[in-house]
């Protein structure tokens, strides 16, 4: 099983890169893959339960929110970024924990595959 790490540095709402971002999460995942996600600047917004969607919008949060629930899926939020943006820990979406850029730089170590969405 090969090891993504997947750095998501753009805002839900920044057009069609976030779909990318999350269907290429899909993808690996699809494979057997493992995948490390790492929000980090507008990508902590990603974790936001708090974020309000107009109806009928197509909404990535909610896309990545379905793919946290798969075993070889992890995604942590940027602590100081999310802090920046007010994002505490209990607004966070389910599965989605807090963590510092050392966490980020220690995947980056171990991945076989990065990829960086900004």
């Amino acid at each position: 099983m090969k090891q993504f790490a997947i750095l998501l540095a753009v805002s839900p709402d920044s057009g069609t890169l976030p779909l990318r971002a999350v269907d290429t999460m899909k993808a690996a995942l699809s494979k057997g893959h493992a995948v490390f996600c790492f929000l980090y600047e507008d990508g902590v917004l990603f974790a936001d339960r708090n974020r309000d969607i107009p109806q009928g919008e197509t909404d990535p949060c909610q896309a990545l929110q379905d793919i946290i629930s798969l075993n070889s899926c992890e995604v942590v939020a940027c602590i100081t970024a999310a802090e920046r943006r007010g994002i505490r820990e209990g607004q966070l979406i389910e599965g989605v924990r807090l963590g510092g850029l050392g966490e980020w730089t220690e995947k980056l170590q171990s991945a076989d595959r990065v990829v960086q969405f900004r």
